[in-house]
């Protein structure tokens, strides 16, 4: 990811919520993992959480925790 004056976390966080609100990953279904995001991104896993977590306190996805985050229900 080029920098940018927006920290990594907020912006893959956004590009995430874009990619939800497409329809890309359906209510219920189970998103790729934090290893997979943090590849796709060339962020830490870490960072690639954080953005889930982001989500998650947004409503828009559910992390269980050792199984993964999964779209919520609307």
């Amino acid at each position: 990811m080029p920098r940018t004056p927006q920290v990594p976390y907020r912006a893959i966080a956004d590009a995430l919520r874009e990619r939800l609100e497409a329809g890309e990953w359906l209510p219920g279904e189970q998103m790729p993992s934090s290893a997979e995001l943090a590849a796709e991104y060339g962020v830490s896993r870490t960072t690639a959480a954080r953005a889930v977590r982001v989500l998650a306190d947004e409503g828009r996805v559910t992390v269980v925790r050792n199984w993964g985050a999964f779209v919520a229900e609307r």
